[in-house]
């Protein structure tokens, strides 16, 4: 309560060996009430410092909760800089909800499953659907692998700590609909109905058997706009991960899928329609 998120820059670094992340999230704040501290919705967070507009900040965390304290004199209607730096476990954590949300480690890489509370498990966030905000990912890891967050890819590095992709997403977007993928990824670009570009990314061992699920997409994606009007966004497309069967999610502007689901000449089409349909809703 209190504060509504307008940008979260997030910048995460994923040891695979190790199955750690080390992050450092900047969450751009306009106060809607007087507050002489906040709350961020987070768990399992090894914080290690907090500051508020540049200013070392006092923090605790309360189970579910990362309490900070807030400068003398902050008003409402005033935007902030809240900047945290923190570790934690590259692993996926019950939730209430009934699954196990988070960060799902691969034998080559990682995805993300986070609907509805589970943004919380990875890094700091105002965790709910209303509180829409635009993204930066910055996202390192090990060399040869490659990082794919929703938005566009705006730059990709090659570190001495590895490699850092950069990806932005600029229409507002809730923080479970966010998409985290790592692996041995291709991007697969193409132009849709009405010139939408689709991007999508596959593994590169899948890339020759996932002709039909793209192929269906189009079509869908045509049917869906004669049905439901324009498309809303500024992109779509598959981001096909190596995860259980069954696994599908609206990740906005890029759905998620299980490689099990799609791969061969019969993709599975109410899959690729329910998360395209999302779009919309």
């Amino acid at each position: 309560p209190g504060l509504d998120v307008q940008h979260y820059t997030v910048e995460l670094e994923y040891d695979h060996a190790a199955a750690e992340l080390r992050g450092a999230v900047g969450l751009d704040v306009a106060l809607t009430s007087e507050r002489d501290e906040i709350t961020l919705d987070a768990i399992g967070l090894r914080v290690e410092a907090v500051t508020v507009d540049g200013e070392q900040a006092e923090f605790r965390t309360e189970d579910v909760e990362l309490r900070i304290t807030l400068p003398p004199g902050v008003a409402a209607d005033r935007r902030v800089l809240v900047e945290v730096l923190y570790t934690t476990d590259a692993a996926p954590r019950y939730s209430p909800s009934g699954w196990s949300l988070g960060w799902y480690p691969t034998d080559d890489g990682s995805f993300l499953l986070v609907e509805p509370d589970g943004m919380r498990n990875v890094m700091p966030c105002n965790d709910h659907p209303s509180d829409k905000a635009t993204f930066t990912f910055r996202l390192t890891v090990p060399d040869g692998m490659v990082a794919v967050a929703n938005g566009e890819l705006t730059e990709s590095l090659a570190e001495a700590d590895g490699d850092t992709f950069v990806w932005e997403q600029r229409q507002p977007m809730a923080t479970y609909l966010v998409l985290l993928v790592t692996g041995d990824y291709l991007f697969v670009n193409d132009v849709g109905p009405g010139g939408v570009p689709l991007q999508s990314v596959v593994l590169r061992d899948d890339r020759d058997q996932l002709d039909a699920a793209l192929e269906v997409t189009e079509q869908q994606l045509a049917y869906f706009v004669e049905l439901l009007g324009a498309y809303p966004l500024d992109r779509y497309g598959l981001a096909v991960t190596d995860s259980f069967g069954g696994l599908a999610m609206e990740t906005q502007g890029r759905s998620l899928f299980s490689r099990d689901d799609l791969l061969g000449e019969f993709p599975d089409e109410e899959l690729l329609a329910h998360e395209l349909a999302h779009q919309w809703f």
